[in-house]
């Protein structure tokens, strides 16, 4: 029996997952199940009560609702991602995953924000997105010689996942304008087949 993924092609938590998988070399053993949070199948709301995207459901039947638990659960059954490392680079690392983190938050609050009818947009809300997207790149920026090419571990795939949401959702934030050395490890992640796999629809 398959482990079974549910998610949505343009949902960057689930895209993180996805490529995790691909990097992991276990795509033949999990199926994908593409849903939409908003109009979720009971079996997806069993999987996961919060009806967010994506869950993940192992052989067993047991069900893990988050990207996180998905990844950590997923890394520690298989080999093929970079370990954390040691010492004071592994806090390092971990907070360079979560300042991507929050750039994915961000940019996702931003788009649900933008759903509502224009007229009762929150600009002041919208405005505070941009600039801790900003702030999270810039910082990102600084340590970008950490990021590996060669063996990305979760924090590579989430930060090249973030990035490439920016692009997919919210290309008038500019966030390449004024980051060359980002903008370029990116453009070359975005390159490993994993990346490729996964893109977003047009």
């Amino acid at each position: 029996m398959k482990m079974k993924l549910y998610c949505s092609k343009t949902s960057p938590y689930a895209r993180k997952v996805r490529v995790a998988i691909q990097e992991l070399g276990i795509a033949d053993s999990i199926e994908e199940v593409h849903g939409d949070p908003f109009t979720p199948t009971p079996d997806f709301l069993i999987a996961n009560p919060l009806s967010k995207l994506p869950a993940l459901v192992n052989e067993r039947g047991d069900a893990m609702p988050d990207s996180q638990l998905i990844l950590d659960y997923l890394t520690s059954r298989y080999p093929g991602l970079a370990p954390l490392p040691r010492g004071n680079k592994r806090w390092e690392t971990l907070r360079r995953t979560k300042l991507a983190d929050g750039v994915i938050d961000a940019a996702v609050t931003s788009i649900l924000e933008k759903r509502r009818p224009e007229g009762i947009h929150f600009t002041p809300w919208l405005d505070r997105q941009a600039e801790t997207i900003a702030r999270a790149l810039d910082a990102i920026s600084t340590e970008v010689s950490f990021l590996s090419l060669e063996k990305p571990g979760v924090c590579e795939i989430t930060c090249a996942v973030a990035m490439s949401y920016l692009d997919f959702r919210l290309p008038y934030l500019h966030w390449r304008d004024n980051r060359p050395a980002l903008v370029a490890w990116v453009d070359a992640f975005a390159q490993r087949p994993s990346m490729q796999k996964t893109r977003p629809p047009a």
